[in-house]
């Protein structure tokens, strides 16, 4: 089979390899769509903490049933890929908070993940999507399970004002989220083509810059908002986001920090502010996500999604670092030349 496979920094090459072995309670997949996101980014880049190469890349994946082993899943069954492996024995694993896990391992991180003609992956990770709804729009199935996640960790938001940092996926989708849940959205974002698509999906926008605090001071009456999630984890904002969140406001913390970046504490606790970590999703946010998906709630056939053939992988990056669209995904069902 044919895969691209992350050899070093900066170092992706498409290389054929034998069709890998499925132990005893997973199963053989065949990726239809591959979403690429900041994680494959870091990766490639060398910048990532815990993936050695050489490695398969991919985690956001919807994909087809070639072998269901002793699953209940049928050949060419469609389906969604959570690519969560936990080790189902530390305290969190016991208790119900599997994501969390202390030993928490990914599919495209740890394992070998989606970029490839085949994929094998535990069966208890798959769920069915409809073959009805586009790939397209069934590959944002597992970024939208991290939206969904972000949003339970605050609970209701009807008639809420909320700011998303950030106007990348996880952000558009956080703010479709919440937006769907009566609030009102507001999304911060440098990127003017970021920007202008926040627009076009009806979110107020603005533009970071130096003047942030002042900007949705403007927007909210000098209230501030009720929810702030934190969608981009750029280091030099960390010490303003109490300043953006009201008095008992909550602040989510969704994109991950790579190190430690300035956090006003005594801000936080002057104004009695919720300060709230979200990890991953749970099993039931990507059930919610496909849900969500299938019922075309969120609409999000109006997001623009470039798509790459296997033997484009370095192509696929580039654009994804660039910002050529909101999401790049590879297909490697694509023809490769022999």
């Amino acid at each position: 089979m044919w895969a691209s496979v992350w050899r070093g920094p900066t170092d992706v090459q498409l290389e054929q390899r034998p069709p890998p072995v499925c132990p005893p309670g997973w199963v053989v997949l065949r990726p239809e769509l591959v979403g690429l996101c900041g994680t494959d980014l870091a990766i490639h880049a060398g910048q990532h903490g815990r993936a050695s190469a050489p490695l398969v890349l991919g985690h956001e994946v919807v994909a087809t049933v070639v072998e269901p082993k002793q699953s209940s899943f049928a050949v060419g069954s469609r389906v969604a890929l959570r690519p969560t492996i936990p080790c189902n024995e530390c305290w969190p694993c016991r208790n119900g908070l599997s994501h969390t896990c202390r030993q928490l391992r990914l599919i495209g991180i740890d394992v070998d993940g989606g970029l490839a003609e085949l994929v094998v992956v535990p069966a208890s990770n798959i769920l069915p999507i409809s073959p009805q709804v586009p790939l397209t729009e069934a590959v944002l199935a597992e970024p939208l399970a991290v939206a969904i996640h972000a949003v339970e960790r605050v609970g209701s938001l009807a008639d809420a004002t909320v700011l998303v940092v950030g106007a990348g996926p996880i952000g558009i989708l956080t703010g479709l989220v919440a937006a769907s849940r009566g609030a009102r959205v507001l999304v911060s974002e440098p990127n003017s083509i970021r920007r202008a698509l926040a627009d076009s999906l009806g979110f107020e926008t603005v533009d970071p810059g130096d003047r942030l605090v002042k900007e949705v001071a403007k927007l909210t009456d000098g209230v501030m908002s009720d929810v702030l999630f934190d969608c981009a984890a750029y280091p030099p904002l960390a010490s303003q986001l109490s300043a953006l969140a009201r008095e008992r406001g909550s602040i989510v913390l969704v994109a991950l920090y790579s190190k430690p970046a300035p956090l006003d504490l005594h801000a936080i606790t002057f104004a009695e502010q919720v300060l709230l970590g979200a990890r991953v999703y749970t099993p039931s946010d990507l059930v919610a996500a496909v849900s969500t998906i299938e019922a075309d709630h969120l609409r999000l056939s109006r997001l623009p999604i470039e798509v790459f053939g296997l033997d484009s992988v370095v192509g696929a990056i580039n654009a994804a670092r660039g910002g050529a669209a909101l999401k790049i995904a590879v297909q490697p069902t694509s023809h490769l030349s022999d």
